[in-house]
This record gives C-alpha cells, structure tokens and sequence, in this order.
C-alpha cells in the first residue's frame, strides 16, 4: 500500500507530465529540466520510512554526448512514531517508578533543500550515464515527549521520595553533507525521460536521552488538590541528559520522471 508521501509525489507527476509533457527539449547548448523523484531505502535507520521523494529545478549546458547539470530541489524523508523505555539508574532515596505511567514518544525525519551537481554522458542513442553529489537536503528533526513518575507521587504531601518527570523538545542537525550518486538514463523521447540512481545518503541522526529521576524537586499544589500531591522537577530541568549524534551513510534506489522543456 502506498503511503501518503508516495501519494502525494504521483499526484505532483501526473500534474507535472500534463503541463510540460508537450514541451520539446534542446539537444545542444543550455537546458531546463524539471525531475520529480522516488526513492527508497535498502535499510532502514532511527525509525525514518524507507520510501522518499524530492523534486527539483534542474539546469545544465549540453554539448555533444555529455551534460553538466546543478539542480535545485526539495528533498524528504518521514518517520513513524515509536517509543523508548527508560534509562538509567535511579538516585539513591527515590521511590521506584511507576511503570504505568511512563511513557517516552518519538518521532524523526528527514528535509530539506537540496542541490545536486551532475555530470552525463551518452552511452547509446538511447541511453546516458550519469554521476554527481547532492549537497545537503538533510537536516534531521527530532521529536520527543515524555513523562515519568514514581509509585506514590499522587500519595500526598511531604514524601520525600516521591518524583515527576516531564521532557519534550525538537532539536534539529542540518549543516553540509554530501550525498554521492550514479546511475542511467532512459530516453523515452524529445519531452522527457527517466532516471535510476543509486544514492548514498549521508546524514547526522539525533537521539536524546533522558535519565530518570535526576531533577531538582520540589512540592507542587495541583489545582483542586489539597494537599499538594507530590514533587515534581521544572519541565526538560535534567542537567544530565544529552543528545547524541550518529553519523550515518544509508544506500537508496531512486526512479526520477524528468521533463525537458
């Protein structure tokens, strides 16, 4: 079954291949392309989908059998929600936690403008080469929300076990990464075309981690309640959680529908 980014970018095509469709393409000299493009992951990393899609303005010189291109585009990838258990040790005092009433919810994906430079060359009539690098289109998003408490937060006042934790965030990593790529072409004619790429894609994965129970507490009134129910720590207030960068290099097949005008 297709999911909705897939959807979406056969949607674009179709759109795409009914307005420019009857243009005609140069041979020689300066050239536009507009490329819509599929792709998909041959492994799967940080619970990011396999599938992926980008779309791009492309301008090149042409002369004889070889092509120079800079292409300028959109990439994305998604993610699905998942979840984590929790991490670390508790400090000595603490109550045990609740493990009914934690929770730890995460999200990631993968955008961002994109720009390619390629190299083309024929190889039959119908057939060309290609090689190139794309430059960025990945800044990795990071999102996460969560909560965690011990047994007997709710129990009353004046506990001096007793805890509540609560994170959320939305950190980003963009920056420059270069992703390599090679692949064919296939002509199907004056007005369009279509590409196979294999693509190494170069990205840096986020992942926070949050220790449990290591906040500075204290007693909290919640509205309603008397008395006040437990301790509870400022929201994200974890001096000791981190957020850890993975580099990663993850091979993709790509199929790009190209419209010469």
């Amino acid at each position: 079954m297709l999911d909705h980014v897939l959807s979406r970018a056969a949607r674009i095509l179709t759109l795409s291949a009914f307005v420019l469709g009857p243009l005609q393409a140069q041979e020689t000299g300066f050239y536009k392309d507009v490329k819509v493009r599929l792709g998909y992951g041959l492994a799967t990393k940080d619970n990011l989908r396999a599938s992926a899609m980008g779309f791009g303005l492309n301008l090149g010189y042409a002369t004889g059998g070889s092509k120079w291109a800079v292409e300028v585009g959109y990439s994305y990838k998604a993610g699905d929600q998942y979840m984590i258990g929790a991490n670390g040790t508790l400090p000595e005092g603490l109550t045990a936690m609740d493990p009914d009433r934690f929770g730890d919810s995460r999200r990631n994906s993968l955008d961002g403008l994109a720009v390619r430079l390629s190299f083309q060359t024929a190889l039959t009539e119908s057939w060309d080469w290609q090689a190139g690098v794309m430059l960025g289109g990945t800044r990795f998003k990071h999102e996460y929300v969560g909560q965690a408490q011990s047994q007997n937060w709710a129990s009353g006042a004046g506990d001096p076990g007793s805890w509540l934790d609560t994170w959320n965030g939305t950190p980003t990593k963009g920056g420059f990464t270069v992703s390599p790529f090679a692949g064919v072409t296939w002509k199907m004619g004056a007005a369009s075309s279509i590409e196979f790429n294999v693509l190494l894609l170069q990205y840096t994965a986020l992942d926070y981690v949050h220790y449990v129970g290591t906040g500075t507490y204290a007693l909290s009134d919640v509205p309603n309640a008397d008395p006040a129910v437990g301790r509870i720590a400022p929201n994200n207030g974890f001096p000791g959680d981190t957020l850890t960068t993975t580099r990663r290099l993850v091979p993709h097949v790509e199929l790009a529908y190209v419209f010469h005008f």
